[in-house]
């Protein structure tokens, strides 16, 4: 179950015609994820745009074309309306990660 003051980073990065949403957990920008001596960095550079409640998280997923998203709590939300999450979703360490090509 998630708080409800719950916040995520979100960043919109516009590619050609592709409109690329990446998404985390705040508590997870800057840090790293080992699992089987691969180092994963949550990185400033591609998730730091805007602190956002979870539940804005929609405004953005709407217009794009392929979502990024790292941490239980924006995977968990994603999970509410696009039941295929739940299943493209891979556990890296403990934290969720899924990326969804929607257009």
């Amino acid at each position: 179950m998630q708080r409800e003051s719950a916040m995520c980073y979100v960043k919109v990065h516009r590619v050609g015609k592709e409109v690329v949403v990446a998404l985390c957990d705040a508590e997870l920008l800057d840090k790293e994820i080992f699992i089987n001596g691969l180092k994963i960095r949550i990185s400033r550079e591609f998730y730091s745009g805007e602190l956002i409640p979870l539940s804005s998280l929609w405004e953005y997923v709407e217009n794009a074309t392929v979502v990024n998203a790292f941490g239980n709590a924006v995977v968990e939300e994603l999970a509410k309306r696009i039941a295929a999450v739940r299943h493209a979703a891979v556990n890296l360490g403990g934290v969720l990660h899924v990326q969804l090509l929607l257009k």
